[in-house]
């Protein structure tokens, strides 16, 4: 029986990176998933991915209190990151989040020191399979695809070592 994990809070990449290789319906791993004004503008960018985000009821957009926006400001200065990824990080505290979904380097780094647990695309993509919402080919192909097709940077060891951890979960 699959585990849902509780309240996500995602950043822009990994939704962009998860519709471009056609495995947006993984979100069902989550049982609720908060987006900031600032993620759902980025989203915008892109219509359809925009009209099938905004369509999914596990997602909720949620505005940050006047003293979080404060603090996203001070991250985003701080640590040269942009609104997004900083406002995200604030919603994630603020709201509590059992999880910070996110692919960029600062911003995981950040989160992590402020206690979040973080994890990106490739980390949802594996536990998806763990959890049973996907198969074991259909998670080594994604992975891959991720590398050959979509626009997240990451090297092909991270794919060996991803695809390795899976091969060898039982």
């Amino acid at each position: 029986m699959a585990r849902k994990i509780g309240k996500a809070v995602f950043d822009t990449g990994p939704l962009i990176h998860l519709n471009e290789i056609g495995l947006l319906r993984i979100l069902k791993l989550f049982r609720s998933i908060i987006l900031v004004d600032e993620v759902f503008n980025e989203l915008n960018k892109n219509a359809v991915l925009h009209a099938q985000i905004k369509n999914l009821r596990s997602i909720k957009l949620l505005q940050l209190k006047p003293k979080n926006k404060d603090i996203s400001m001070l991250l985003a200065e701080k640590y040269n990151i942009n609104l997004a990824e900083s406002s995200s990080i604030s919603l994630a505290v603020q709201e509590k989040a059992d999880v910070f979904i996110t692919d960029d380097l600062d911003a995981r780094t950040i989160a992590k020191n402020l206690g979040i647990e973080v994890h990106g695309t490739i980390g949802i993509i594996t536990r998806a399979f763990r959890e049973g919402f996907i198969s074991r080919e259909i998670a080594i192909s994604k992975i891959k695809e991720l590398y050959e097709k979509s626009s997240l940077f990451i090297t092909k060891d991270l794919v060996n070592w991803a695809v390795k951890e899976i091969m060898g979960y039982k």
